[in-house]
C-alpha cells in the first residue's frame, strides 16, 4: 500500500498543527536564553574582579586604592561625598 499525495498533504497538514506551537515556544526559548547570556556579560562587564595583586597588598594599601577609586568613581559622576 502506497500513499497518495492527499494522504502525504493531509499527514503534512497534521504535523504542522502539532509542531507550530512547539516551534514557537522553542523559538521563544532561544530568545529567552540569547536575553539572559546578554544580562550575563553585562554583569560580568560590570562586575569588580579583584586580582591576585590587590590580594596580595596589605590590608592598608587595599583599602586606600579602594578609597582612590571611590573618590574618582564620584568625581566622574559628579558627587559629592561626605567628609
Amino acid at each position: 500500500m502506497s500513499l497518495t499525495q492527499e494522504d502525504l498533504q493531509q499527514i503534512e497538514a497534521i504535523f504542522d498543527r502539532k509542531l507550530s506551537p512547539v516551534l514557537g515556544e522553542l523559538e521563544a526559548l532561544r530568545n529567552d536564553v540569547k536575553e539572559i547570556y546578554g544580562m550575563i556579560a553585562k554583569l560580568e562587564k560590570n562586575s569588580v574582579r579583584i586580582d591576585e595583586s590587590f590580594r596580595n597588598l596589605s590590608v592598608k594599601e587595599q583599602i586606600l586604592q579602594l578609597n582612590a577609586a571611590v573618590v574618582a568613581l564620584a568625581q566622574k559622576e559628579g558627587i559629592v561625598l561626605p567628609r
